[in-house]
């Protein structure tokens, strides 16, 4: 029952998240460890759920905002916390300027590209952004946006929303593939979690109602054996 519980709060934080951009649904991923057979023969197994994000692509959606950036390969854009210096990771490629043009994420870190925090001209006119994220302001070249991966996908933790940190060192990609003015969506179907937590509300209420007839049974058997 404690884990069908804690099913349903993953299953219901991908449902909140299915509009987020760029947003990686949870996933659990149950190891069976240390099998044996009890005293009385019946098998035993220790069950270690492990939570991870599904790193499936989700669908690209066109924006047409030259900040706006998708990633439609492996990796990671890299932002900045300013408050803590903490490096994190995302696919929400929704960017914005700051009166200093600076560029952040929507929740105000700072993009980093291969050299540093990005920063454009506030007047800037002509933004482009090539496939392997070489940023043009004006015609002229402001850095190359930095994208990475890591050996063990599982291990990322989730901060908040699409963003991850890890102890991990980044592998850099030297080639990443992305494309301006689109922004890729929630990889979570909507339909398919909706499923599953009725799959586990009914999975909770036959474990609960053994629950409640093996209390039954051992009342009654106190009870009878009270008598004699």
């Amino acid at each position: 029952m404690d884990q069908m519980v804690r099913n349903q709060e993953r299953t219901a934080n991908n449902l909140a998240n299915v509009e987020t951009a760029g947003y990686k649904r949870d996933r659990v991923f149950i190891e069976a460890l240390n099998e044996r057979l009890d005293n009385e023969g019946a098998p035993r197994t220790d069950r270690l759920p492990t939570q991870f994000a599904d790193l499936t692509e989700g669908d690209l959606d066109r924006t047409d905002n030259p900040l706006d950036v998708a990633l439609t390969g492996p990796g990671f854009f890299v932002v900045e916390d300013e408050a803590s210096g903490e490096m994190r990771y995302t696919r929400d490629g929704r960017f914005v300027q700051d009166n200093e043009g600076m560029i952040r994420s929507t929740d105000g870190a700072l993009l980093h590209t291969e050299n540093g925090p990005l920063v454009m001209p506030p007047d800037a006119s002509s933004i482009e952004i090539s496939q392997d994220g070489l940023v043009r302001v004006n015609g002229e070249e402001s850095g190359r946006i930095r994208v990475v991966d890591f050996n063990d996908p599982m291990d990322l933790e989730r901060r908040e929303g699409a963003t991850f940190v890890t102890d991990q060192q980044p592998v850099e990609l030297e080639q990443p593939a992305m494309q301006q003015g689109f922004i890729e969506g929630s990889n979570v179907n909507a339909l398919h979690e909706m499923t599953e937590m009725m799959s586990h509300f009914r999975l909770f209420e036959s474990q609960q109602k053994a629950m409640q007839t093996t209390d039954q049974i051992l009342g009654q058997l106190v009870r009878d054996t009270g008598r004699f």
